[in-house]
């Protein structure tokens, strides 16, 4: 899987240098800057460290999910694309005739990928150690990270409720992505309820209430998913309506406890196998549990998550990896604050690392690893030190760049450009986005330029009192990237 990834990112640049007359450099975002964007821009060769184009190039901007790339190359010089974070059951005490004498620990390992067939694994191979009963209780060891504030206003809010996936809480237990799975299948015969359920088992502390009719055959999707915390459990209320005699539709919202969700489906994955845990769900996130290792899980290779996560955006795999960054280096608690100093001080570090002398200084700020707030702050010239720095390791550049974007061949589609196929296969990028408080688009990765490559990154940020339209940006930024990767111009002068 991971050679197809890299070969797949390797055919994308085949052809994308055709002789044709070069645009004016950047016009398109030059006329944005007119009308009141904040742009800031920067193109280079990365064979010589020429400059193709620029516009404002050290402005610092919000930079959204583009500042996932930090911890994308952090974590890969920190460990290497093939580590794997490993998870484990332990024993507080012995094992006799198939039962645990004592309690049984889910020990959190801050996997940002841990699924549920992940865990339904874990809780196997503990039965295949003989383990039919534990005496004491389930505990959901959370101290990795320590007990976490929320610090970005999104995740704060969620706290008592949530109509999203991407504000889930952080935790070093969690499973899933800090986030439950609703599936809504509608009825044969309209004017009938549709069956909604929680995947892949009901557990205590989420309760379903369920309000979606069955409409006629061929009515579009109109289905309403929200969570509701209170007293420690989740209400999640889905209602609307689904057409008649179309499949199951899946909704993924944002928990209110993951660590205790983790815990309870574990718990029913262990009876699926034929496991009882006769004490209750217990989670700490102080001082781990001293215990004996019973299962043990290896998780996802480092390079597949980080290929998910900048695909997805994933907001709880970016700042997951950065708490772990972080803890390798300290004890906690932790916090996704601290997490973000240490990536800004290792991203100032790259201009030493990226070869070329870019225009401006370093302005980078991380805030978080995810850029869920708007505290962050990148340049173009930042962004382009990282994807240049990245480019000299290689090592670590095969899998940093098989996990961009090639247009293409993603199945996210917003820099789609069907009738453009130098912009579909030409480039290979992340993008950022945010509509408040103010607008925000970015992009940045490489581009083939012949027998060469470049570095690029645009960045784009309305004001309180002008937005730009996330379609208008993705426009201005591919009309003013296209000419330089059709025919690079001469370099911009110092």
């Amino acid at each position: 899987m991971r050679r197809a990834l890299l070969l797949l990112a390797a055919i994308a640049f085949t052809g994308s240098a055709h002789a044709a007359p070069p645009a004016p450099n950047l016009a398109p975002l030059h006329a944005l800057a007119a009308h009141g964007a904040r742009v800031s821009a920067l193109v280079v060769r990365l064979g010589d460290g020429r400059v193709l184009a620029r516009l404002k190039p050290a402005l610092a901007l919000t930079p959204a999910s583009v500042s996932k790339l930090y911890v994308a190359a952090a974590a890969f010089d920190r460990w290497g694309p093939d580590h794997r974070f490993e998870t484990r059951l332990l024993g507080t005490g012995p094992v006799r005739d198939g039962t645990l004498h004592g309690d049984l620990v889910f020990s959190g390992a801050g996997d940002p990928a841990l699924t549920t067939p992940g865990l339904f694994k874990l809780a196997r191979r503990l039965a295949g150690r003989g383990v039919q009963h534990v005496t004491g209780d389930l505990v959901v060891d959370a101290s990795r990270f320590g007990a976490l504030a929320c610090t970005a206003h999104d995740r704060c809010r969620a706290r008592d409720g949530s109509t999203h996936a991407y504000d889930a809480p952080l935790s070093s237990a969690a499973v899933d992505f800090a986030t439950a799975q609703v599936g809504v299948t509608p009825a044969a015969a309209p004017g009938s309820q549709a069956h909604v359920v929680l995947q892949p088992y009901d557990v205590p502390s989420v309760r379903l209430v369920d309000h979606v009719r069955t409409g006629a055959h061929g009515t579009p999707w109109s289905v309403r998913v929200a969570r509701v915390t209170h007293d420690g459990s989740d209400v999640i209320t889905v209602w609307g309506t689904a057409p008649a005699g179309a499949g199951t539709h899946y909704f993924w919202r944002a928990l209110g406890d993951p660590d205790r969700f983790a815990g309870e489906e574990l718990r029913a994955l262990l009876a699926a196998s034929g496991i009882s845990v006769a004490g209750n769900v217990r989670v700490v996130r102080t001082k781990a549990p001293a215990g004996r290792e019973l299962a043990r899980l290896s998780g996802e290779p480092l390079w597949r998550q980080v290929r998910r996560m900048l695909t997805w955006s994933n907001n709880f795999m970016a700042d997951t990896l950065a708490l772990d960054l972080l803890r390798a280096r300290q004890e906690p608690p932790l916090s996704v604050a601290e997490a973000g100093k240490w990536l800004t001080r290792r991203a100032r570090r790259l201009e030493s690392a990226s070869g070329v002398k870019l225009p401006g200084k370093p302005q980078v700020v991380l805030d978080s690893g995810s850029g869920l707030t708007t505290a962050s702050r990148a340049s173009a010239r930042d962004l382009v030190a990282l994807l240049a720095s990245m480019y000299r390791r290689p090592g670590l550049f095969p899998s940093f760049l098989g996990s961009l974007t090639v247009p293409a061949y993603t199945p996210v589609g917003m820099l789609k450009a069907p009738s453009d196929g130098t912009w579909m296969r030409g480039i290979a990028a992340k993008t950022g986005s945010l509509n408040h408080p103010h607008s925000v688009f970015a992009l940045a990765g490489y581009a083939r330029l012949g027998d060469d490559w470049a570095a690029f990154a645009v960045l784009i940020n309305g004001t309180r009192h002008h937005a730009v339209p996330l379609s208008t940006a993705i426009r201005a930024t591919r009309d003013a990237l296209t000419p330089l990767l059709r025919s690079p111009p001469a370099p911009t002068p110092p």
